[in-house]
């Protein structure tokens, strides 16, 4: 019997004009990592952008001085945790993968996105730069590309 040579992933590359998230589905659930922050601070969310696996969650400290009421009516895992005064914030569970846009009810100029992902394979780039998603399995996935101004693009990769 012949011994069978390991099966190597595939690397995934592009070049996005603008800074994005770039992913890869494969269905999987990694554990969830640890909570992942989007604070509040002067009437604005940093960072403004944050990924998160499927089942992991977002806090939302505020360290502004005044009240801020979070939420989102995105289709993926919509919320709002209502009002809250400064301090270590809410947490808020994301078990769907997707974009999340997140607002808040007093600050109308407060725009935020969450990114939710299901597998192993991410990366954020910048302006023009090349992402490299390394060691892909074999076989048909969806690759996902966010940007701020072209939204979420879905295309079906064969590897």
């Amino acid at each position: 019997m012949a011994a069978s040579a390991p099966v190597t992933g595939v690397d995934v590359r592009g070049t996005l004009a603008q800074p994005g998230v770039v992913w890869v589905e494969d269905g999987s659930r990694l554990p969830p990592p640890s909570e992942v922050q989007m604070a509040n601070a002067d009437k604005a969310f940093v960072p403004g952008v944050v990924v998160v696996q499927a089942g992991g969650s977002v806090r939302f400290p505020n360290n502004d001085p005044f009240f801020h009421s979070i939420y989102s009516e995105s289709d993926v895992d919509p919320f709002d945790i209502g009002f809250y005064d400064n301090g270590p914030g809410k947490s808020v569970p994301f078990e769907k993968p997707g974009v999340v846009y997140v607002r808040c009810h007093i600050h109308g100029s407060m725009h935020g996105t969450i990114i939710v992902v299901d597998g192993p394979w991410t990366q954020t780039t910048q302006p023009n730069e090349t992402y490299v998603i390394p060691n892909v399995t074999r076989g048909r996935h969806q690759l996902h590309i966010w940007t701020a101004d072209g939204g979420e693009k879905v295309s079906e990769i064969k590897l």
